[in-house]
């Protein structure tokens, strides 16, 4: 084999370091529904393709099923306890350092297409980057429900959506990229057209629009002289449930419906570093540090991940807290070593998911000796990992939300006394009170307030369940009902926007104009950008004359 040594070293270096690099998300991909891994029902020929000269990772997983978690943990290779950002409603810490900003101090030019609010710039994940390309605005965030909320007052129409067109996202990348040829660049493109509510027919229907779309980017690419020099990594944040286990999206369970994302690698012409498949498996968290190997950039001390460039055996730690964080339920950990995949629970599960990729058959009865080996090492990385101090930004909030889009995530963030639910076992009380919102949208008040009571005559503990009862009695006049439900869950959770926003306008038509300022005042406190907000705490303020 050629080696090379002295100048020629270093050349190669430079080499490597100024190699494009790529980077595209497309949001809610499920591995298994690409034809490259046998997905027969849709057609996903230039999804494949990326293959083609490359490496595709068939046993890739996120570490958490959320966008702006699974984004900060691709983004910074850290894991979301460590980093704090377990929900859509956290905020990334400064301190962290992102795969953008390492590549901006090695003279890259940084850019980033963004096509969801979730990755709004207000969150944090813009560090690094030279140009953000995130045309989203929210006001408030509800951190009982994890909603973007707007909250009311004067919007430019075009600046309070959820979502970009992916033709959009991936045009406004090229423009900025055809201005930057020959030059060394990490473009991130991330595309949320599969995301619910899904505007085609169906998921399979997406997945087949955002194929096109993508050969269509991968055309530019090669006509603009990118693709044969250029670094290209495609990637999921997450998978989605489509039934499986009775998840219909995604961020409850930690099933393989929802942690097994594509990871397809295309390497520069002639610089392919592994072979065509790798069945290690592998995490997000080991992307970054994998491309700034390639390119012979060491990884900050902060990254957590590990590069797959050597092709060696790791286990893969994934997460969700969302049923605790809602609902006060357990938290769900796993640890996938090999196919064997160990489910931390009150009632754990264990999968051999080579064998059995749907987790249909729990093991844990038949083989105790391995899910306790599983157990252990499951205990004792989680134990080596080191919260991050984590600077959250104002929790902010109001009325209608990002909820059409399937997210209810953080919530009290508090053991409820005595033993934690198992997600499983509440399932069916999930899915009454995704029941009710939806009778909400509809505005079907007195109907949605009849499944909250439901929910509520169980499971007294559940505050988002009587913080939107509340909000249903408000829409039905019973003010004083409504207030009643309020405070328990003001109690509760003080740090909640639409809490303390919906209680102050409950107690200001019962005439307590003094009480409704005092709530509207710590609602703005939580939601300082909030118009509707001020508004309110203008006018009781102005009738109190206080």
């Amino acid at each position: 084999m050629f080696k090379l040594s002295g100048l020629g070293l270093v050349f190669a270096a430079v080499c490597a370091a100024q190699t494009p690099v790529i980077l595209i998300s497309v949001d809610t991909l499920r591995a298994d529904h690409l034809g490259a891994l046998g997905y027969k029902r849709a057609a996903t020929p230039n999804l494949d393709a990326f293959a083609s000269g490359g490496t595709l990772f068939t046993a890739a997983e996120t570490q958490i099923p959320f966008t702006l978690p699974s984004h900060t943990a691709l983004m910074t290779s850290t894991y979301p306890s460590e980093n704090g950002v377990e929900e859509n409603a956290d905020t990334v810490p400064p301190s962290l350092v992102t795969l953008a900003s390492v590549l901006k101090g090695r003279g890259y030019q940084t850019a980033a297409f963004i096509g969801s609010i979730f990755l709004e710039r207000q969150l944090g994940l813009d560090r690094g980057f030279d140009n953000y390309d995130s045309p989203f605005s929210f006001e408030a965030f509800s951190r009982l429900s994890g909603s973007m909320l707007f909250a009311g007052g004067p919007h430019n129409p075009y600046a309070v959506r959820e979502r970009r067109p992916g033709p959009l996202v991936t045009r406004a990348a090229n423009q900025w990229m055809a201005a930057r040829r020959g030059q060394p660049v990490f473009v991130f493109v991330h595309l949320f057209d599969m995301h619910k509510p899904y505007q085609l027919a169906s998921y399979d229907a997406e997945l087949e629009a955002v194929d096109r779309l993508l050969g269509a980017f991968e055309q530019m690419l090669k006509r603009d002289g990118w693709w044969d020099k250029s670094l290209v990594v495609l990637v999921s944040d997450h998978g989605e449930g489509l039934g499986d286990h009775g998840e219909s999206d995604h961020g409850y369970f930690v099933y393989e419906s929802t942690l097994h994302v594509p990871l397809i690698v295309h390497w520069p012409q002639g610089e392919a570093r592994m072979p065509e498949r790798v069945t290690q498996p592998v995490g997000l968290i080991d992307v970054a540090p994998s491309i700034l190997e390639f390119l012979k950039i060491p990884a900050p001390a902060s990254f957590k991940g590990r590069s797959f460039l050597d092709g060696s055996a790791r286990p893969v730690y994934s997460e969700s807290v969302y049923a605790r964080d809602c609902f006060g339920w357990s938290a769900l950990r796993t640890l996938r070593v090999g196919g064997m995949k160990y489910i931390e629970a009150p009632r754990p599960e264990l999968y051999d998911v080579d064998k059995d990729p749907r987790e249909l058959t729990n093991l844990v009865r038949s083989n105790p000796t391995q899910a306790a080996a599983l157990r252990a090492q499951l205990a004792k990385f989680v134990a080596a990992q080191t919260p991050a101090s984590v600077q959250q930004g104002d929790p902010q909030k109001n009325k209608e939300v990002l909820q059409s889009l399937g997210y209810l995530a953080p919530g009290p963030r508090a053991a409820a006394k005595g033993p934690a639910a198992d997600p499983k076992d509440k399932l069916p009380e999930l899915l009454r009170y995704e029941d009710a919102l939806n009778l909400m949208d509809e505005r079907r008040y007195t109907a949605a307030v009849a499944v909250f009571r439901s929910i509520l005559a169980t499971d007294g503990r559940n505050l988002l369940a009587r913080r939107d009862l509340g909000v249903a009695l408000i829409e039905l006049k019973e003010f004083g009902q409504a207030a009643n439900e309020l405070q328990q869950v003001a109690a509760a959770a003080p740090g909640d926007y639409v809490t303390r926003y919906e209680l102050g306008i409950a107690d200001e038509a019962l005439g307590k104009r003094r009480e409704a300022g005092d709530q509207f005042e710590a609602a703005c406190a939580l939601a300082p950008g909030a118009a509707q907000c001020k508004d309110a705490l203008a006018r009781v303020r102005g009738a109190t004359g206080k």
